[in-house]
């Protein structure tokens, strides 16, 4: 499925992706995903860039999504794509020269796995920053100066690694022997 453009792999959610060997199903393969979290401001960014840079120095394909439990408004008001959502398209597409955007308020957002399905097919990992209940495996980044007593942290069967937010390589180095077979 590598290079295949999204829009030629999306079946209208018809099917649902599944993580592993496609070749025994007619269901798309997720790449693996791993998920990275922390409280707020602890590094989880800052490490992830740094994982990225240097995982894709490394020759690998890395895709990288973001979870946001506010509203994300990324179009402006007033101009057309706000208002062909505001007339009530039930989907509104951006689409420039090297980017996408698409704005859909038409019921649930689809779950990681459809969606790592439809944008992320031609990757070999998904770093995620957040998702930390969607059962992924979890990256725990810690960093002893910062503590949320309000925040909870993952399952801890889920949790591969606890590191600082200044461990790139160290990161960098198990992803590769877990998920990328270096």
């Amino acid at each position: 499925m590598r290079g295949v453009g999204w829009m030629e792999r999306f079946d209208g959610g018809k099917t649902t992706p599944v993580v592993g060997d496609s070749a025994k199903t007619s269901k798309p393969t997720v790449p693996p995903m791993v998920s990275f979290v922390a409280p707020s401001g602890t590094g989880k960014t800052t490490l992830l860039e740094g994982v990225i840079k240097t995982l894709t120095a490394r020759g690998h394909r890395i895709g990288a999504a973001k979870h946001d439990a506010h509203r994300i408004e990324l179009d402006t008001k007033g101009k057309d794509s706000w208002r062909l959502r505001e007339a009530g398209a039930a989907g509104t597409a951006l689409v420039g020269k090297d980017q996408l955007a698409f704005f859909s308020e038409d019921g649930p957002v689809p779950d990681l796995a459809q969606l790592a399905a439809l944008l992320f097919a031609d990757v070999d990992l998904i770093l995620v920053e957040g998702f930390r209940s969607a059962g992924l495996p979890t990256v725990l980044v810690e960093r002893p100066d910062h503590t949320d007593g309000s925040w909870q942290p993952p399952d801890p069967a889920s949790v591969v690694a606890a590191v600082g937010p200044d461990e790139t390589d160290r990161v960098a180095d198990l992803l590769e022997r877990l998920y990328l077979g270096i």
